[in-house]
């Protein structure tokens, strides 16, 4: 499983870790929004990469007007002492609403959000990296876990009954062990998110993209 950065503050968090990482991977997919009998709407997304960051906007930017919120992965590499190669460091960002929106898409909040990562198929260490993540602050309902599918092992992580607006910082370290880091990750995301009131409406949007890595 993946380890926790994070002090030991309490049975409170190491079991929400314990239960949400086997029962949420299936249980986010049916979460209702803030809408009561509101389906959410698909909404696209716009996929900006650099080498180092990969950044998802939804729905696409028109002109400079900002929609409901982004999604981001950007990461730094970390020397490590001897002749052990380096990690990676990265930082999962779901920001919805206040300054990242404009009219007519304000007054959104998240109510979940979802990463997942996974290295190239071809990649040595495709099985044996770590990840260390760290939760957020507050909100208790935390998953992390990984899936192996065609020999790959696929960390995600993800955050339910948000229910705020702003930006959340998952920090989290890819950890190659004794291989040197890949060359690039397959990442995706999952937000969804509601409005309340007479313009209430829940929207959902997915994405995936290749996180190219820094060779320095």
């Amino acid at each position: 499983m993946p380890s926790n950065d994070s002090p030991a503050d309490g049975t409170t968090r190491r079991r929400a870790l314990g239960a949400l990482g086997t029962a949420l991977a299936g249980g986010l997919a049916g979460c209702a929004g803030r809408v009561p009998g509101a389906g959410p709407v698909e909404m696209d997304a716009e996929t900006t990469a650099e080498p180092g960051e990969l950044q998802w906007q939804y729905p696409p930017r028109e002109g400079d007007r900002d929609g409901v919120g982004y999604a981001s992965i950007d990461t730094d590499r970390r020397e490590r002492a001897g002749s052990r190669p380096p990690v990676l460091g990265l930082r999962f960002n779901a920001t919805v609403g206040d300054i990242a929106a404009s009219e007519p898409y304000r007054g959104y909040e998240t109510d979940w959000f979802r990463f997942s990562v996974r290295p190239p198929r071809s990649y040595e260490g495709r099985l044996n990296y770590e990840m260390r993540v760290q939760p957020p602050g507050q909100w208790e309902e935390f998953g992390a876990y990984y899936d192996i599918e065609a020999g790959t092992r696929t960390f995600t992580t993800e955050l339910r009954s948000v229910d705020t607006e702003g930006t959340i910082i998952v920090p989290a370290v890819f950890d190659p062990g004794v291989e040197a880091l890949p060359e690039s990750l397959y990442c995706t995301f999952t937000v969804q998110a509601s409005r309340s009131g007479p313009l209430g409406k829940t929207v959902r949007a997915s994405d995936d993209g290749t996180l190219e890595l820094d060779a320095e």
